[in-house]
């Protein structure tokens, strides 16, 4: 009786670690989740910033870039949000690790394009109030 309950537990513990230590467990999933919210997050912030970037107008820019995070921002929040209360996130360091550097590299773009208009927006207050907001309405996208 003793070494069938021995056997049991180890193969039980067996079956444990090899399903916690990816051998068929959930990070490979989780991680292709991150990634694509990632690669499409970061498509929209190259087409964001370009948008500003790009603009001979700078207030024509920050207006062109706002429409484009008003049409999108419904579907980039919903896709935000199913990562963070998804399981990947809870289960995968790497999966974190990857969120937090694009959610980082991602917000500094978008907020660094306030340094780069300083001059311009102190001159037009109207611009200032805009570029503002776009930056505020971007860092929406990541807050629960």
């Amino acid at each position: 009786m003793r070494r069938t309950n021995s056997a049991r537990l180890a193969l039980a513990c067996l079956l444990a670690l090899s399903a916690g230590c990816g051998g068929g467990g959930t990070e490979a999933p989780a991680a292709g989740g991150v990634d694509k919210v990632v690669a499409e997050l970061t498509a929209f912030t190259d087409e964001l910033v370009g948008k500003v970037e790009k603009a001979s107008d700078p207030s024509a820019g920050v207006a062109e870039a706002q429409a484009l995070l008003d049409s999108r921002r419904a579907a980039l929040s919903a896709s935000v949000s199913a990562l963070k209360k998804g399981p990947g996130l809870r289960e995968s360091a790497e999966a974190r690790k990857k969120w937090l550097e694009a959610e980082v590299d991602n917000t500094t773009r978008v907020s660094g394009l306030k340094s780069r208009l300083f001059e311009q927006a102190m001159r037009d207050q109207g611009l200032g109030r805009r570029l503002d907001k776009l930056v505020s309405d971007y860092q929406d996208l990541f807050r629960d």
